[in-house]
């Protein structure tokens, strides 16, 4: 009997570039900056949640959907603080822990994943843009092949 393999690449159709910023800021304020360098309207869209080895994590996702060229813009946080509870006996009743999005990138804070039809999109320039904005200390384009957990990304 034959096996058939199905990849994840099988089914995503839409082509994305994924940005990482490195910055200290809240989500609110960077999308905040995004906007006004960049032209661009996000807003809080929803929170994705993530479950891993029994833990929960909760990330903040905001939302640009460019109409005129048919891009869909998504900020997202990378980092989730999650609190455990440590059953055994110690010093320390409860501790955080980190949650990642994309555990491959644990010292990026957020990933700016911009979905389109088209490849018309400049993403050196955006990488500059964000760069120059004072509060983000570094911003760079993501290797896709480096990503292991890119079902993470499916929102």
């Amino acid at each position: 009997m034959a096996v058939f393999k199905l990849q994840l690449e099988d089914f995503s159709t839409t082509e994305y570039e994924l940005i990482a910023i490195h910055t200290t800021i809240e989500v609110t304020k960077l999308a905040f900056l995004l906007n006004k360098n960049l032209n661009t309207n996000f807003h809080f869209f929803d929170t994705v949640d993530k479950t891993e080895k029994n833990e929960k994590g909760s990330f903040d996702r905001f939302l640009f959907f460019d109409s005129e060229n048919e891009t869909s813009w998504n900020l997202i946080e990378n980092k989730s603080i999650i609190k455990v509870e440590n059953i055994s006996v110690s010093l320390f009743k409860d501790y955080e822990q980190y949650m990642f999005m994309i555990p491959e990138y644990k010292k990026v804070d957020f990933i700016l994943k911009i979905d389109t039809e088209d490849n018309f999109l400049n993403t050196d320039k955006i990488i500059q843009t964000i760069s120059k904005i004072d509060s983000i200390s570094m911003s760079y384009a993501i290797d896709k092949n480096k990503i292991k957990t890119k079902s993470n990304l499916i929102f």
